[in-house]
Protein backbone atom coordinates (compact mmCIF):
# COMPACT_ATOMS: atom_id res chain seq x y z
CA UNK A 1 0.00 0.00 0.00
CA UNK A 2 1.45 3.29 -0.83
CA UNK A 3 0.82 6.38 1.14
CA UNK A 4 0.51 9.54 -0.40
CA UNK A 5 1.36 12.87 1.79
CA UNK A 6 -0.22 15.20 -0.78
CA UNK A 7 3.79 16.84 -1.84
CA UNK A 8 3.38 17.38 -5.32
CA UNK A 9 7.59 16.99 -6.74
CA UNK A 10 8.09 18.60 -9.73
CA UNK A 11 8.79 15.69 -12.63
CA UNK A 12 10.23 18.20 -15.28
CA UNK A 13 14.15 17.38 -15.31
CA UNK A 14 16.42 20.24 -16.87
CA UNK A 15 17.98 19.59 -20.27
CA UNK A 16 21.10 20.11 -21.48
CA UNK A 17 19.84 23.18 -23.51
CA UNK A 18 17.72 24.80 -20.87
CA UNK A 19 20.57 24.28 -18.57
CA UNK A 20 22.88 26.26 -21.65
CA UNK A 21 19.66 28.95 -21.46
CA UNK A 22 19.66 29.15 -17.93
CA UNK A 23 23.40 29.71 -17.98
CA UNK A 24 23.75 32.32 -20.93
CA UNK A 25 20.66 34.39 -19.38
CA UNK A 26 22.14 37.96 -18.59
CA UNK A 27 22.21 38.73 -14.65
CA UNK A 28 19.76 39.80 -12.79
CA UNK A 29 19.79 43.79 -12.66
CA UNK A 30 20.87 45.23 -9.03
CA UNK A 31 17.73 46.99 -7.99
CA UNK A 32 18.11 50.87 -8.12
CA UNK A 33 18.28 52.71 -5.09
CA UNK A 34 15.26 55.07 -3.92
CA UNK A 35 15.48 58.39 -4.82
CA UNK A 36 13.56 61.19 -2.09
CA UNK A 37 13.15 64.76 -2.85
CA UNK A 38 14.16 67.10 -0.11
CA UNK A 39 11.41 69.47 0.05
CA UNK A 40 13.63 72.66 1.51
CA UNK A 41 14.69 73.56 5.18
CA UNK A 42 12.04 74.35 7.84
CA UNK A 43 11.78 77.84 8.93
CA UNK A 44 14.01 79.74 10.03
CA UNK A 45 16.26 78.16 6.68
CA UNK A 46 13.90 77.86 4.17
CA UNK A 47 15.67 80.84 1.88
CA UNK A 48 18.37 80.41 -0.30
CA UNK A 49 20.66 83.09 1.61
CA UNK A 50 21.01 84.49 5.04
CA UNK A 51 23.39 85.96 7.13
CA UNK A 52 24.20 85.38 10.29
CA UNK A 53 26.96 86.69 12.99
CA UNK A 54 29.16 83.64 14.84
CA UNK A 55 27.91 81.81 17.65
CA UNK A 56 23.94 81.41 16.13
CA UNK A 57 22.96 77.90 15.84
CA UNK A 58 21.05 76.74 12.62
CA UNK A 59 18.43 74.45 12.77
CA UNK A 60 18.36 72.46 10.10
CA UNK A 61 14.93 70.46 9.34
CA UNK A 62 14.12 68.45 6.70
CA UNK A 63 11.44 66.17 5.23
CA UNK A 64 12.75 63.49 2.50
CA UNK A 65 9.74 62.17 0.55
CA UNK A 66 8.97 59.96 -2.64
CA UNK A 67 6.92 60.38 -5.58
CA UNK A 68 3.97 58.63 -4.07
CA UNK A 69 3.83 61.23 -1.16
CA UNK A 70 5.07 58.75 1.23
CA UNK A 71 8.32 59.95 3.63
CA UNK A 72 11.48 58.33 4.85
CA UNK A 73 12.03 57.87 8.42
CA UNK A 74 14.37 56.14 10.25
CA UNK A 75 12.84 52.67 9.47
CA UNK A 76 12.80 53.06 5.87
CA UNK A 77 16.29 54.72 5.43
CA UNK A 78 18.83 52.56 7.90
CA UNK A 79 21.49 55.26 7.59
CA UNK A 80 20.77 58.79 7.97
CA UNK A 81 20.99 61.57 5.98
CA UNK A 82 24.04 64.02 6.76
CA UNK A 83 25.02 67.01 6.38
CA UNK A 84 27.79 68.83 4.51
CA UNK A 85 29.84 72.22 5.05
CA UNK A 86 31.72 73.89 2.36
CA UNK A 87 33.37 77.13 2.79
CA UNK A 88 33.57 79.04 -0.45
CA UNK A 89 36.40 82.17 -0.36
CA UNK A 90 35.85 84.80 -2.62
CA UNK A 91 38.81 83.41 -4.48
CA UNK A 92 40.06 80.03 -4.59
CA UNK A 93 38.23 77.15 -4.78
CA UNK A 94 35.67 75.82 -2.00
CA UNK A 95 36.78 74.10 1.06
CA UNK A 96 35.23 70.94 2.58
CA UNK A 97 34.89 72.06 5.78
CA UNK A 98 32.36 68.90 7.19
CA UNK A 99 35.00 67.30 9.08
CA UNK A 100 34.72 70.03 11.16
CA UNK A 101 30.43 70.66 12.32
CA UNK A 102 29.87 71.31 15.58
CA UNK A 103 26.76 69.55 16.42
CA UNK A 104 24.71 71.23 19.46
CA UNK A 105 21.45 69.85 20.75
CA UNK A 106 20.35 67.27 17.53
CA UNK A 107 22.72 65.45 15.22
CA UNK A 108 25.41 62.94 15.62
CA UNK A 109 28.91 63.80 13.82
CA UNK A 110 27.90 64.85 10.68
CA UNK A 111 24.29 62.36 10.52
CA UNK A 112 21.15 64.12 10.67
CA UNK A 113 18.76 62.45 13.30
CA UNK A 114 14.89 61.26 13.24
CA UNK A 115 12.22 63.01 15.09
CA UNK A 116 8.97 61.87 15.62
CA UNK A 117 7.53 65.13 14.37
CA UNK A 118 8.19 63.33 11.09
CA UNK A 119 11.50 65.56 10.09
CA UNK A 120 15.39 64.78 10.18
CA UNK A 121 17.19 67.34 12.32
CA UNK A 122 20.63 68.57 12.08
CA UNK A 123 21.42 71.57 15.04
CA UNK A 124 24.60 73.13 12.99
CA UNK A 125 26.66 75.77 15.03
CA UNK A 126 28.45 77.96 14.12
CA UNK A 127 30.80 79.31 16.78
CA UNK A 128 33.53 77.16 15.84
CA UNK A 129 33.68 78.49 12.09
CA UNK A 130 37.10 79.62 11.46
CA UNK A 131 36.35 82.07 8.89
CA UNK A 132 33.80 84.30 8.14
CA UNK A 133 32.55 84.87 4.91
CA UNK A 134 30.24 82.38 2.63
CA UNK A 135 29.35 78.85 3.71
CA UNK A 136 26.87 76.19 1.91
CA UNK A 137 25.44 74.03 3.74
CA UNK A 138 23.43 71.31 2.56
CA UNK A 139 21.31 67.86 3.26
CA UNK A 140 22.53 64.29 1.25
CA UNK A 141 22.53 60.75 1.42
CA UNK A 142 24.20 58.58 4.22
CA UNK A 143 24.27 55.74 1.71
CA UNK A 144 24.44 56.63 -2.08
CA UNK A 145 23.80 52.22 -2.48
CA UNK A 146 20.97 52.47 -0.33
CA UNK A 147 19.36 55.64 -1.18
CA UNK A 148 19.78 59.00 -3.04
CA UNK A 149 18.72 62.32 -2.62
CA UNK A 150 17.55 64.42 -5.55
CA UNK A 151 17.11 67.38 -5.08
CA UNK A 152 18.67 68.16 -2.25
CA UNK A 153 17.89 70.96 0.72
CA UNK A 154 20.29 73.49 1.03
CA UNK A 155 21.45 76.95 2.06
CA UNK A 156 24.13 79.56 1.59
CA UNK A 157 24.86 81.29 4.94
CA UNK A 158 26.89 84.90 5.30
CA UNK A 159 29.09 84.55 8.57
CA UNK A 160 30.13 87.71 9.90
CA UNK A 161 31.27 88.31 13.92
CA UNK A 162 34.93 86.98 13.63
CA UNK A 163 37.23 85.70 16.48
Amino acid sequence: MRRSFGLALPTALLTAAGLAALLAAPPLAAEEPRTYRCQGFDEPLNRPTINIGRGRVLPLRAKLALSDGSFADQKSVHVAPIVTLKYQPESGPEVDKTAGIEVRDYGKGNHFVWDDEAHWKFDLGTLSLPDDGKYAVALASGDEKEYRVDPTCSIVFILHGGK
